[in-house]
């Protein structure tokens, strides 16, 4: 019985240190990297940062409205986006969800702004989680 309580612990503390990895503290986020987010995000509240694959990602608050922002490690925007209701949606993007996720309900949805173009980030509630990006037309764009 010691045994498995003790396994329970270790896993819970690797998954909580896994975790943890991709959390970065503002102080280490780059000069660059704060600077554009601050020129670009002035009434950004609640920001918190993430580490993956070599960029930054703050999420934050403008104005109650959850937003991200997603920058390279030389301070360039790469992406940002802003959560919108489901009834925001676009009708092909909205469409194209229900033909192929038909069993499953829309957790979240948020517009992204990416190289000049719009995307919808659709979030499904149910598990494995699942993410997609959908492209203006209904389109999938990369999935997650």
């Amino acid at each position: 019985m010691k045994k498995i309580f003790f396994a329970g612990l270790l896993t819970a503390g690797l998954m909580a240190g896994a975790y943890a990895q991709d959390n970065v503290k503002e102080k280490d986020v780059p000069a660059g990297i704060q600077s554009s987010f601050k020129s670009g995000f002035p009434n950004a509240k609640d920001v918190e940062w993430k580490l993956k694959d070599g960029k930054y990602k703050a999420k934050f608050e403008v104005n109650g409205l959850d937003h991200f922002a997603k920058y390279g490690a030389d301070g360039k925007l790469i992406a940002k986006g802003m959560k919108i209701r489901t009834s925001e949606i676009p009708n092909a993007v909205s469409a194209a969800v229900k033909e192929a996720y038909a069993a499953r309900m829309v957790d979240d949805v948020y517009r992204v702004d990416k190289d000049g173009a719009a995307f919808y980030l659709v979030k499904l509630k149910g598990d494995p989680e699942t993410k997609v990006l959908y492209t203006a037309d209904g389109q999938v764009a990369k999935m997650d």
